[in-house]
């Protein structure tokens, strides 16, 4: 015997089959959001400044006297020498008033030498006595008895001291090579040939004379500078400049090759200038100089480097993306994903870098959070 489907059946599977459709699409989907894993690692927080380096000893020769200058050979990056001839000059029969003048800026000269010299005394007593306050201090600090911001200043006195006397040094030697070669100049017999030699062994930076041409006395013929005298001069903002401390480690990238180079804070110079910035802002701008570690044989006077000076820095500190976090009206929170939902998550910041910040309460190691998560975004939502 056979049995009819009722014609209403197939009916009945379709709309079961479209119910069902309806139904699963009516499902939300997981959003897609983008993660990072919460870590323990060193956290390092800088002021990142474009820098330049700079030849501290470098010396500007000038024509000692008016004569007529022969041409120069030497050329910008040629090594010399101190005391080596660099160029030779004829100064013109002097007379009595250009012989009065010509001495009076030797006289000058051997007065600033006196002056820097004068100094110069005032200034080794003081540097031995912040050396000695210096390894006090460090041996207090070691055993506890003083705090580290003590220390840190009664270094950076010593610092700033060594600095300062050999600045005072550089001015000796400069004034010292420019009388002797004023009084060369004064002691040549008409038509004389006079040399004019290094004040410094090093290179020459810049020549701005060649050919053989009559100059005035004073007049810049070429510049030299001690390859092994460097420091970094590093741009910032005068509201950065106020968290910088002399003795700071300054770490220096960009410099064209791939090693870090390490440098110490040395001085803050005291008074800042105005830039107008790209965007045509002006800007208060501060120096800080910093000196190398180690000498670098291959970053040329004026070569442009990246400085980031560390202000703090952690190691085994629990970090998180600064664009994980979301502000509220306590505090922040992010947004942890914890079996496919966004779990959203108080936690309380520490100490950042520009990337990351270290968090001290409501995250752990290994923990996953979701960066930049959409206003959308809601707790318990399934994300992957």
């Amino acid at each position: 015997m056979k049995f009819k489907k009722p014609k209403h059946v197939g009916w009945i599977i379709a709309a079961i089959v479209v119910v069902g459709f309806i139904g699963f699409s009516l499902i939300p989907k997981p959003m897609k959001v983008e993660k990072a894993t919460v870590q323990r690692q060193l956290l390092r927080q800088t002021i990142d400044a474009e820098a330049r380096m700079r030849y501290t000893d470098r010396y500007v020769i000038a024509m000692p006297s008016t004569g007529t200058i022969e041409r120069i050979d030497l050329e910008p990056g040629d090594s010399v020498l101190a005391g080596a001839i660099v160029a030779f000059y004829t100064p013109p029969a002097l007379d009595a008033r250009q012989r009065s003048e010509t001495l009076a800026r030797a006289e000058a000269a051997n007065a600033a030498v006196s002056a820097a010299r004068q100094q110069l005394t005032t200034l080794q007593p003081l540097l031995e006595q912040n050396q000695r306050r210096d390894e006090r201090s460090q041996r207090l600090l070691a055993s506890g008895a003083i705090p580290k911001e003590q220390a840190e200043n009664a270094h950076d006195a010593f610092l700033q001291t060594q600095s300062e006397l050999e600045a005072v040094k550089a001015r000796i030697k400069a004034a010292s090579y420019e009388e002797r070669a004023i009084r060369a100049a004064v002691s040549a017999a008409p038509g004389q040939r006079v040399a004019i030699t290094a004040p410094v062994t090093g290179v020459i930076l810049r020549r701005y004379e060649e050919n053989e041409r009559t100059l005035m006395a004073g007049t810049p013929i070429m510049e030299i500078g001690d390859r092994t005298k460097q420091e970094i001069v590093i741009d910032v903002l005068s509201t950065d400049a106020v968290k910088v401390r002399i003795g700071q480690v300054v770490l220096i990238t960009g410099w064209g090759g791939e090693d870090t180079l390490i440098a110490r804070v040395t001085r803050v110079e005291p008074a800042a200038r105005v830039k107008v910035s790209s965007l045509g802002v002006e800007e208060k701008r501060v120096d800080v100089v910093a000196v190398l570690a180690e000498v670098s044989s291959v970053i040329g006077d004026a070569y442009k480097v990246d400085a980031g000076i560390v202000l703090w820095e952690k190691q085994n500190v629990v970090t998180v993306p600064l664009g994980a976090l979301l502000r509220e009206k306590n505090g922040w929170y992010t947004f942890v994903v914890e079996d496919g939902k966004a779990k959203k998550r108080s936690v309380t910041l520490g100490p950042r870098s520009a990337l990351l910040t270290s968090v001290s309460q409501g995250l752990t190691e290994g923990e996953t959070v979701i960066l930049h998560p959409a206003e959308a975004l809601k707790e318990n939502d399934a994300v992957e």
